[in-house]
């Protein structure tokens, strides 16, 4: 068993680290990308089990439904993704199914598993809101380890910026694995360290790994707080697209609206936080009512 070592060194001290790639197990290289979405997968299993006997509601139904969410969201994700960046993949269409570099946007995931876990709870007849509360947990804990895998493939990557929280790309990695328009811009600020130049960028990763176990605590904070069902559901839609719509700036590599300069992460966080913000002041407004003719 060998790990195959990335140029990508963290934090930017006198005593670098060297994240690792992939690893390679009888000849056979896995990228950690993959193997932590596995794990993320077997994490989330495993929160929204106990969270069904917790609730006392129908395991099976929602291991049926955690399924067919990671399909989905994996789809969605990387459909979402080649819908903005298509221009990446016009010479070369097959890399389309090449999923273990990253290529996966989280609001294409969440469309996408929101869409097929809708129609399922329909046709079953489910209650959707319910299910959700419990299988929020889940992608809440999965997250964490999500970002984990993202950082080792250096996904998302990052502005220029030098720091003690910094992380060194190579200029060779740049100039073969990231977009020339991106990869341009940030060349610009090189620098030459031992036999290689590097560029420092923001750690995104690192950024939206914290992110996701606050999140995550908030979440278990408020479970037995909140009794209204789809609560813990809009709570959790709530802080994710503040969290994408702030890490959208520290990001070199966007998903722009066709023709234009406007990031559509932005966009899509924007309506979700004002959707859900409006759903909460419309109930807040409807509980008040009944007071107001009571005086």
């Amino acid at each position: 068993m060998t790990l195959k070592t990335g140029d990508v060194i963290f934090p930017e001290q006198e005593s670098n680290v060297t994240i690792p790639e992939s690893i390679s197990i009888f000849g056979f290289s896995i990228s950690f990308f993959g193997l932590f979405l596995v794990f993320a997968a077997l994490v989330g299993i495993w929160m929204i089990v106990r969270e069904s006997k917790r609730k006392q509601q129908n395991v099976e139904w929602n291991l049926t439904l955690i399924t067919l969410a990671i399909v989905s969201a994996i789809v969605g994700g990387r459909i979402y993704y080649v819908l903005f960046q298509w221009r990446i993949f016009v010479e070369e269409p097959i890399t389309l199914l090449n999923l273990r570099g990253g290529g996966l946007c989280y609001f294409g995931a969440l469309f996408g598993a929101w869409a097929v876990i809708k129609r399922y709870c329909r046709k079953k007849d489910i209650h959707f809101l319910q299910s959700a509360d419990t299988l929020v947990f889940g992608a809440a804990a999965a997250a964490p380890l999500v970002w984990i895998g993202c950082a080792m493939v250096r996904e998302p990557m990052g502005l220029f910026y030098e720091g003690v929280f910094s992380v060194r790309i190579s200029e060779s990695y740049l100039s073969g694995h990231v977009e020339p328009a991106y990869a341009d811009t940030l060349l610009e600020n090189a620098r030459r360290v031992g036999n290689e130049s590097y560029v420092s960028v923001h750690p995104v990763a690192l950024y939206g790994l914290c992110c996701s176990v606050v999140i995550f605590f908030i979440l278990l904070f408020f479970k037995r707080k909140l009794k209204v069902q789809g609560d813990l559901f809009s709570l959790y839609l709530f802080l994710n697209s503040v969290t994408c719509f702030v890490l959208e700036f520290f990001r070199a590599e966007r998903c722009y609206i066709w023709g234009t300069g406007i990031p559509v992460n932005c966009v899509v966080a924007t309506v979700l936080v004002i959707t859900v913000t409006a759903g909460w002041l419309q109930r807040f407004f409807e509980q008040k009512k009944p007071w107001e003719k009571q005086l």
